[in-house]
């Protein structure tokens, strides 16, 4: 299963503070670790949720506006049939 890039952010928070504030070295050392492996991790997720959720491009963004601003004034293409 992938984790995603929120998920990922979660736990580089989680391991920053432990290698921050935990008393044992060894624990600081693996928890550094970490923290550049779920970066990575994160780095990939972004990625893999770019692709899955293509950006509108200019045209559809107006187009989606345009709609919403309909929904918005009452406005409906089936007013009247």
């Amino acid at each position: 299963m992938r984790v995603s890039a929120l998920v990922c952010r979660q736990q580089i928070a989680i391991q920053q503070a432990i290698a921050e504030n935990n008393p044992l070295e060894t624990r600081r050392k693996i928890a550094r670790a970490a923290v550049v492996a779920w970066t990575l991790e994160a780095q990939a997720a972004d990625k893999r949720e770019a692709r899955q959720n293509p950006s509108l491009s200019a045209l559809d963004t107006e187009i989606a506006e345009e709609f919403a601003a309909e929904d918005a004034a009452g406005l409906s293409s089936d007013d009247g049939l």
